[in-house]
């Protein structure tokens, strides 16, 4: 059975009397994750499971801790809560002591695992479809750009602020991919607004900048030709101290895929066919496609030339380019939008 994370306290209300076995929460918003869980225990806690069992996934874990957990009555509790965090996947040994628990006959525990978005792989296996069957999955997705503003918002109004127009817009900007900082923003405009009151200048006076970026949002805005908002974030990298050569590096194996997947098509190959040979799923396919719309092939392999001879300056070998490495890094980010800066002369 599928929930969503933000009802999974109230689908325990619901469901009281026909409690699932498992709840397996999986994502990459770690806050939404926690607040979900901490709304979930405290409901779990008036039903009941007032003792809580706490693991921790880690190279030479003992399963046994979780399959026979459910098999051995608790001296203190007659229903207990056991949550097991996951760092990467389950492997072999977890998926079997897994299905295993689900087939084992309980009605005193609930497991509750906690784990990165499933991928595709993960979500047509069998021991997930065990555990649906058992019990619930609560998947955690990633606040986007297009709707982190409408989050913002809904955080705001949960605390009870009233926001000045621009508030919002404002926040976005500022703290984009950073939903953390979001909430610690909002938790510290709820102390200092007057009345609940949040105006443009009580904001810009508390606010710093800590939108966060990393190079793959960069090689993903460059394809949407989106030139400046990755100029924006190519220089929060810099101020950040992030070493060019990662910037690079990024860049150079997305022109390349490009280059590939442009020259297939170009060659008559289905468009479709090529973009699920090279692992471009439905989440990326617009900004792809626009990419390939705005550049063709030909362009893309002199493209590539550019970028390789960018890495080979920044590793001390040969081409030294007029600039420095970061204004030749936003020159290649500029051709990747589609748009031609003016190059500085070269020095002698």
């Amino acid at each position: 059975m599928r929930v969503a994370i933000e009802e999974l306290a109230n689908s325990v209300v619901s469901s009281e009397a026909n409690l699932p076995k498992v709840i397996l929460i999986n994502g990459n918003e770690p806050l939404i994750i926690e607040e979900a869980l901490d709304q979930l225990r405290e409901t779990l806690k008036s039903f009941g499971f007032s003792e809580r069992l706490k693991y921790q996934l880690e190279a030479g874990f003992d399963w046994g801790l979780i399959t026979g957990a459910g098999q051995v009555m608790s001296l203190f509790s007659e229903r207990r809560l056991i949550e097991l965090r996951i760092p990467k996947s389950l492997g072999a040994a977890g998926t079997k002591a897994i299905t295993e628990y689900c087939n084992t006959p309980s009605d005193d525990d609930i497991l509750v695992l906690i784990m990165p978005a499933l991928d595709k792989r993960q979500r047509q296996a069998k021991w997930l479809k065990v555990l649906e069957n058992c019990g619930w999955v609560a998947d955690c997705y990633e606040i986007n750009r297009q709707q982190f503003p409408g989050w913002l918002k809904n955080r705001l109004q949960s605390r009870a602020l009233r926001v000045e127009n621009g508030v919002i817009d404002l926040l976005a900007e500022q703290l984009e991919g950073n939903v953390l900082a979001a909430a610690q923003e909002i938790d510290k405009l709820q102390v200092l607004a007057n009345s609940g009151a949040v105006t443009l200048k009580l904001l810009s006076e508390s606010l710093a900048d800590q939108a966060r970026f990393d190079v793959y949002i960069l090689t993903d805005v460059c394809l949407n030709g989106d030139l400046s908002r990755a100029l924006r974030i190519k220089q929060r990298l810099q101020s950040e101290g992030i070493e060019p050569v990662i910037v690079i590096w990024s860049l150079v194996r997305e022109i390349r895929l490009m280059a590939v997947i442009s020259a297939a098509i170009k060659d008559g190959q289905n468009k479709a066919a090529v973009f699920k040979q090279n692992r471009i799923w439905n989440k990326r396919e617009a900004i792809v496609s626009s990419a390939l719309n705005r550049i063709d092939s030909d362009q893309w392999y002199s493209l590539l030339d550019q970028a390789a001879k960018l890495d080979q300056t920044i590793k001390g070998q040969r081409y030294s380019e007029a600039g420095t490495i970061w204004y030749q890094i936003e020159l290649l980010c500029s051709a990747i939008c589609g748009v031609e800066l003016l190059k500085p002369a070269a020095t002698a």
